[in-house]
């Protein structure tokens, strides 16, 4: 199913490139350097797959909770060539090819380990944050910490306090996969992020998104559960600036990701031109 995914986001996203580069045969593509490598952040070392360009921008890439990196590789060095910026995506402590790191890491420490991360890259201001899910919510508890360092958010199918708050915390865990006897590192990670979601959710009770960031927030037609009330969440998210746009994509679920690669690269394309 992986090498499906794979191989259609190949074809549909080579078919944008091709039209593109008919239009625009006489410019000169940016040169990307592309690395795939462990990032050192004092406690542990986080996995970080570059796609480096030359640029004043920086677009992150946050995975949803569970995930890593390679959801984004079908777009990743797509993105970086129609935009001609910087791209970044990283597997979250514990996912993928990341260290575990302490017991006790919870969301915060998890967005200072991704701002330590970029820090040590030499990458300091000017973030594009896209994230999916509960790396949706990373990266509005990111935007509430640092909003100096953030220009631009994608929010696809975003984990939010709104919906939290009226679902309930209980019922969101009873739906949350939850391992009893751990021993890989995913599920301990899973583990950790699951047992320390009401601090993470407290931080932004509170907290709205800034009015003049740009922001693109992409929520599913068919999301599994309570959608009425995901959908309203989604709207009151965005509902108070000219700046903050809401898609409600009929006929997809919360996995974006993998069921529409192309619109979340067009929806990342389209917030960058904002900027």
């Amino acid at each position: 199913m992986k090498l499906t995914y794979y191989i259609r986001g190949f074809v549909i996203i080579s078919c944008i490139l091709f039209t593109i580069s008919c239009s625009n045969y006489q410019a000169k593509p940016p040169k990307i350097v592309k690395s795939d490598k462990l990032v050192d952040i004092g406690t542990h070392k986080l996995r970080v797959v570059l796609s480096d360009i030359n640029s004043k921008y920086t677009i992150i890439l946050e995975s949803g909770g569970g995930m890593d990196s390679d959801v984004y590789q079908g777009i990743q060095d797509t993105l970086a060539k129609l935009t001609g910026t910087r791209v970044m995506s990283y597997d979250r402590s514990g996912f993928g090819k990341s260290e575990l790191g302490p017991d006790t890491f919870n969301a915060i420490d998890e967005v200072n380990a991704l701002k330590k991360c970029l820090e040590v890259q030499g990458l300091d201001n000017n973030y594009v944050l896209v994230g999916h899910s509960y790396g949706g919510y990373l990266i509005q508890l990111f935007t509430a910490l640092y909003p100096e360092l953030v220009s631009g958010l994608v929010l696809i199918d975003p984990m939010n306090i709104k919906f939290i708050d009226r679902f309930g915390l209980d019922n969101l865990n009873a739906v949350t996969p939850y391992f009893e006897n751990p021993t890989e590192n995913w599920q301990k990670a899973g583990n950790r992020m699951v047992d320390h979601f009401p601090e993470a959710f407290e931080i932004l009770r509170s907290k709205e998104l800034p009015n003049k960031t740009p922001v693109i927030l992409l929520t599913a037609g068919n999301f599994p559960i309570s959608k009425d009330l995901w959908h309203k969440c989604h709207e009151e998210m965005v509902m108070n600036s000219e700046h903050h746009k809401q898609i409600i994509i009929d006929g997809i679920g919360h996995d974006i990701m993998s069921e529409n690669p192309t619109l979340v690269l067009k929806t990342i394309v389209e917030l960058y031109k904002k900027l």
